[in-house]
């Protein structure tokens, strides 16, 4: 088959580097993945060169690309094909992309469960082809290559002189940005939504969202609910920004040692922390290879996984991470990843230090962790999964 893949834009190059490294599992298959870089000036003279022969499926991530346009159709429906994409970011982010209408040629998958589940109960049920959870896939190498599992793990500790390694951003103390000069029932409600989600380990916003509103005796119709939740996007990154905040404030108090690069460190707000730099997804790869134990925080997909957890694992590093519905599926704590809740923060420094005095319980921790990454979370796996995708899709709807 022939499949055009798009990349663009991408803080630390990581959704760039995901459309590579997917690009050369397809082509390990036997197809033909044309990668079209929208940055580059030829970035459309590259598209229609690629128009010149039949295309089966056009893939993205975040929805990029799907506005074009031919005329008064979707550039997909002009030459009747598939456009497949991944949204790695919460629906509430990239809602006007979601609505864009196709004549059944639209497949989206999330990284949560909650994500489809919030869609596919936003939208009609003929607006999309099909929905499907799939998380990113490990990147590996540059070019690709999955390690050897041997020499991966040969002399583990010796060669991982980064004990604990973050990378992100920080955005800083976090405020509720929705506040006005005007309180009212929408700006209440979401204190009372925030509030909830953040008293608990795995609820969503948008669950959270339907719950306070049924305490205040409420019934709102689903486009009602449908808006509120798409004006909820402040809402979403204050509880992603506060767990993410109180995480690195309980562990700076602590005293743990943990290196860090990422953007929004330059002021050293945690003194006990080693911040390295911004660096880039592509130095992270590196870096994983050094490390022993990699801190995630999930950025609040509650029943999603992230790219951070399966390109540590793949790499040999162990990882402790909260907890999301997601991983309690395919996971188990102390066998291939360490978990932490939200709701017992204070008991994750103590286990951070724990793991650490234990280099061979903790190599063991991550070599379980590398068989579960390499068996169901690489690019190859995820490939399979978006050529079934469109298989079924050719079955069922064309």
């Amino acid at each position: 088959m022939r499949i055009v893949l798009f990349k663009g834009q991408s803080q630390y190059g990581s959704l760039r580097l995901h459309i590579d490294q997917l690009a050369a599992a397809l082509a390990a298959m036997g197809h033909e993945a044309i990668v079209i870089d929208l940055l580059l000036p030829d970035g459309m003279a590259r598209l229609n060169a690629a128009l010149s022969q039949p295309v089966q499926f056009f893939y993205s991530l975040n929805g990029m690309g799907v506005d074009m346009r031919v005329g008064d159709q979707t550039l997909y429906d002009a030459v009747d094909s598939l456009f497949i994409t991944l949204h790695v970011d919460h629906p509430v982010h990239l809602w006007p992309r979601l609505e864009i209408k196709m004549d059944r040629r639209l497949i989206v998958s999330f990284l949560d469960e909650s994500h489809v589940k919030l869609v596919r109960d936003s939208f009609p049920p003929e607006h999309f082809a099909a929905l499907s959870l799939m998380p990113p896939g490990a990147n590996t190498s540059i070019p690709p290559a999955m390690p050897d599992e041997e020499t991966l793990f040969q002399d583990w500790a010796a060669r991982r002189d980064i004990p604990l390694l973050f990378t992100g951003t920080y955005r800083g103390t976090p405020r509720r940005e929705w506040h006005t000069a005007e309180r009212n029932f929408v700006t209440t409600l979401f204190d009372d939504a925030a509030d909830l989600a953040l008293s608990q380990d795995t609820l969503s916003l948008e669950d959270a969202i339907d719950q306070v509103v049924a305490a205040r005796d409420t019934s709102l119709t689903p486009a009602s609910r449908t808006q509120l939740i798409r004006k909820s996007r402040e809402v979403y990154r204050y509880v992603e920004a506060y767990r993410r905040h109180q995480l690195l404030v309980t562990l700076n108090a602590a005293g743990v040692p943990l290196v860090v690069y990422g953007k929004g460190w330059e002021d050293r707000p945690f003194p006990a922390f080693d911040w390295r730099g911004e660096g880039s997804f592509e130095e992270t790869l590196r870096l994983l290879r050094r490390t022993r134990l990699v801190l995630n925080s999930n950025n609040n997909f509650v029943a999603g996984g992230h790219e951070r957890v399966f390109a540590a694992q793949v790499n040999g590093a162990a990882v402790v991470s909260d907890i999301s519905r997601y991983y309690d599926r395919h996971y188990t704590d102390g066998r291939d990843m360490l978990f932490y809740r939200w709701t017992a923060l204070e008991t994750l420094p103590g286990r951070i230090e724990a793991a650490l005095a234990d280099p061979a319980g903790l190599a063991a921790v991550a070599q379980a962790g590398f068989r579960q990454a390499a068996a169901h979370h690489t690019w190859d796996v995820r490939a399979r999964h978006i050529l079934d995708l469109f298989a079924a899709v050719n079955i069922l709807t064309r």
